[in-house]
This record gives structure tokens, sequence and C-alpha cells, in this order.
């Protein structure tokens, strides 16, 4: 939903709280929104992490030239996807009930919850850039803001804990380790006349 034009597309014509509330109707907990006939919600599966579409925007606007500076912010660093043989959201009861009942199919509730994980998931996508943050990227600037301890098992309905979130930001923040990538960039931001203008064909 893009509030300019390309040389492919027009000006999405929304306002910016239908095009807010669009990209906030997560399935499940908000309903989707007709903007001119159509229903739109969430992209959350399957990009969650929509760096790369982001470095293709670029890529399309301005073709012949590097990409100055790409900041991905996550929500939180996720556990390592793994395939168990018993699902992880299920209550106990009822996984115990299954587990006696019809092995089967708790083995396939577990395929179904790690194949979601994977649609949802947001690392994958970070370590793809990151392992070759020089496609297109002037001087591998690549860099990607992820707490990596607490927040990523806070649900998305747990609005409650919005204090946690912003502790637990503050302090990864406030880190010693962070002192020089926000340095460098904010750098890059603050002065973008510093990153080079030569062509670069992709």
């Amino acid at each position: 939903m893009r509030s300019f034009g390309t040389r492919d597309a027009d000006a999405f014509s929304a306002c910016i709280w239908q095009v807010g509330r669009a990209t906030s109707a997560a399935p499940t907990f908000f309903a989707p929104i007709e903007i001119d006939d159509v229903l739109y919600g969430d992209g959350g599966t399957g990009w969650n992490n929509p760096a790369k579409e982001a470095i293709a925007e670029a890529r399309n606007i301005w073709p012949n030239r590097l990409i100055g500076i790409v900041i991905s912010i996550g929500t939180g660093l996720e556990e390592p996807l793994q395939l168990k043989d018993k699902s992880t959201q299920l209550p106990k009861l009822v996984q115990t009930f299954l587990d006696n009942t019809s092995p089967k199919l708790a083995f396939q509730l577990a395929v179904a919850e790690y194949t979601v994980q994977c649609l949802t998931g947001c690392e994958m996508v970070h370590r793809e850039i990151a392992e070759h943050p020089d496609q297109g990227i002037l001087d591998c600037n690549y860099f990607r803001l992820n707490v990596p301890q607490g927040m990523g098992t806070i649900g998305l309905a747990e609005w409650d804990k919005l204090r946690n979130m912003i502790a637990l930001t503050n302090r990864y923040m406030e880190h010693g380790e962070m002192k020089e990538p926000k340095r460098k960039m904010a750098n890059l931001l603050r002065y973008p006349q510093r990153v080079s203008r030569s062509p670069f064909n992709f």
C-alpha cells in the first residue's frame, strides 16, 4: 500500500487509518477491513519479516543505485525451529487425551504447529539477508535490532505486558554492544549524502 506512485503502479487510494487498520488485522485476532470492495488483512503469515519486500521495493524504484542502509526491527528473538512429536499449544489434558486415543492426530497437530511457526517466523529472512548483505546494500549496511531475551515469549494478545516490552527493549538498546551499531545507524540516517550514489546494476 504505497503513498507514492512508481513506474509500475499508482499510489494506493486509501486513508492512513485504513492502511493501519489493514496491516494490524492479524488473523484470528481482528477482522479484515474492506477497501474499495477488497478485503485486506495483516500479511504476517509468510511476511512477518518484510525486509526482503522493502529491498525489492527500493530496487524497483531506484534500479541503478545501491541501497544506503537497511534497518530491520524484530519483535524478539525466536526459539530455534524444531519439529516435535507433541504440540506445545494444546492444554496438557487435551494433549494427554490425544496421545492415548489418537497419537497420529496428535503428531499431525504438532506438524501443523511447526508449519505455522515456519510461515510466521522472522529469523530465516534475517539470516538470508545477513549472509548476503553485499547484494545491493552499500558497505553491507544491514542492521537487525531484535531483543534477544524475554520478548519472544510474549504473545500477540498479551497487551498487558507492554511495560515488560518497554523495559526489555530499553535494556537491550542501552547495552554496551549496541553503542557502535547505534552510532553508525544514526550517522547514516542523519547524513544520507555520505551514501555513495554510484550506479549499480542488479
